[in-house]
This record gives structure tokens, C-alpha cells and sequence, in this order.
């Protein structure tokens, strides 16, 4: 028998596979390097590692070996100066298109959305907010990284435990030992979580370079719109019948 809706589980990464956020991390980084005298680095640089690398990661790889105080101080600022960003009246924030159509569908459906990100747990509710999708993520599927409890885990091993968290809750709130848990997200790391745990993935590519790493990275299942997001959850929900389209196939 197929599994029922409500036993179904859909973790969705938040930045770079919801909210279009990338380019404001990367003004943050860029505005605190040029304020503390390190040369900013190319845009299409950091996008490029947001998701794969944490911030301590990145700030040693362009800002070299600061101190641990200053370190910290820089990483404050990057933080601070991005939430900033965020609620600036010039500053403009959206999601990726059909992302609102996609993910109120699949809540109305009885499916249960979740998030998992390597984003603060505060700074994850204030862009689901600014999005006005917050009410359609559950709060108890949603897990963000704390600085102090999480400091020092890679992406992977952060995100794994974030994952292994959210299902093992709606597994006993479901009353279930198992259930059909699909991973939404759009770098290497996301897929790396997704796969050390067993679960099924979808990567999403908002263009050919993204979708040249996911591929690398052996995602099979990737959308670059998520008009594609039902018939992709639908590939993993109901294996043997035939779909719309091909989630791999040619993107718009």
C-alpha cells in the first residue's frame, strides 16, 4: 500500500534553494572584509561555497589566519551586517519563482514541510517571516544552527544532525518507525546529509553551474524550477507510475 500524505516528510534547505539570500551573504562578507582592510572576494566566489562551507570556514580561507578574538568579532560583524541587510527598506529579498506555489501545494496535500539550514536558528525565522511562509513550515520540523553549540561542525556533519533531529521527532510524533523522508536542497553538503542517512534527494539548480556540481556531487534528481517540485516528490512517492516530466530532464 502506498504511503499516505501525512506520513510523508519534506526537509527543504532555506538559503540558495528557497530564498534567493546568496547575494546578501555575500555583500555582508564583502562590506566587513573591505571594513577590516582584507581585499573582498568575487561574488560568484562565494555563492559558490555558501551551503558547502561555514562562515568560519570561509572567513579563513579569504580573510587568512585572523586571532581568535578578532576572528570572532569578524564573523559577528558578517552576521550582524547581514540581518541588517535584511530589513533595510532598499534592500530587496525574494524567493525562487513558483517556491510559494510549490510548498503551499504540497502543505495542502497533507505533506509536512520542515527546514534545515546552516543559517542561525533566529536569522531562519526572520526570512521565512519576511517571506510570509513561516505558518507553512512546522515549527517542530525546523532547526537552524546555534553558534555555540554547533561551532566547529562542517556543513555535512551539521546538516546530518539536523536531519537525523527532524525525522527522528516526526517519527514519534507520527507514532512510525518509518516514513517517506525527501531532502530538498541545493549544494553538495545537502546531499551529502540527505545520503548519509538513507534519505531521498532533490537538488535544486537555479543554473548550469550549480547543476554541473550537483551532478559531480552524483545527485540524480535535479529541478532548476519548482514548478517540477510535485512530479519530483511524486517520483519517490510513487516510484512505478509514470509522471508528467522528467525532473532531470531539459530546464527552463
Amino acid at each position: 500500500m502506498a504511503k499516505q500524505p501525512n506520513n510523508i516528510l519534506v526537509i527543504f534547505d532555506l538559503v540558495s534553494t528557497l530564498t534567493d539570500a546568496g547575494p546578501r551573504y555575500v555583500r555582508a562578507f564583502q562590506q566587513v572584509c573591505a571594513e577590516n582592510g582584507v581585499a573582498p572576494p568575487d561574488e560568484e566566489e562565494i555563492l559558490a561555497m555558501l551551503g558547502n562551507k561555514n562562515l568560519s570556514e570561509i572567513t579563513d580561507l579569504f580573510a587568512g589566519q585572523l586571532g581568535q578574538d578578532k576572528k570572532a568579532s569578524f564573523m559577528d560583524s558578517c552576521n550582524k551586517t547581514c540581518d541588517t541587510l535584511l530589513n533595510r527598506p532598499d534592500w530587496h529579498e525574494t524567493l525562487y519563482p513558483h517556491v510559494r506555489e510549490a510548498v503551499t501545494a504540497l502543505h495542502q496535500r497533507g505533506v509536512t514541510l520542515g527546514i534545515f539550514t546552516g543559517t542561525r536558528e533566529d536569522a531562519m525565522e526572520n526570512q521565512l517571516n519576511y517571506h510570509g511562509i513561516a505558518e507553512i513550515f512546522d515549527t517542530r520540523y525546523r532547526r537552524g544552527k546555534d553558534n555555540a553549540r554547533d561551532a566547529g561542525k562542517t556543513s555535512d556533519v551539521l546538516k546530518t544532525g539536523q536531519l537525523n533531529a527532524i525525522v527522528a521527532q516526526f517519527r514519534k510524533n507520527k507514532g512510525v518507525d518509518e516514513a517517506l523522508v525527501i531532502i530538498v536542497g541545493d549544494s553538495s553538503a545537502d546531499a551529502q546529509a540527505a545520503a548519509n542517512l538513507g534519505f531521498a534527494f532533490i537538488g535544486f539548480a537555479e543554473n548550469d553551474k550549480k547543476r554541473e556540481r550537483l551532478e559531480k556531487a552524483g545527485v540524480k534528481t535535479i529541478i532548476s524550477n519548482f514548478r517540477d517540485l510535485d512530479d519530483a516528490v511524486n517520483k519517490f512517492h510513487y516510484p512505478n507510475t509514470p509522471h508528467r516530466s522528467a525532473p532531470n530532464g531539459p530546464h527552463s
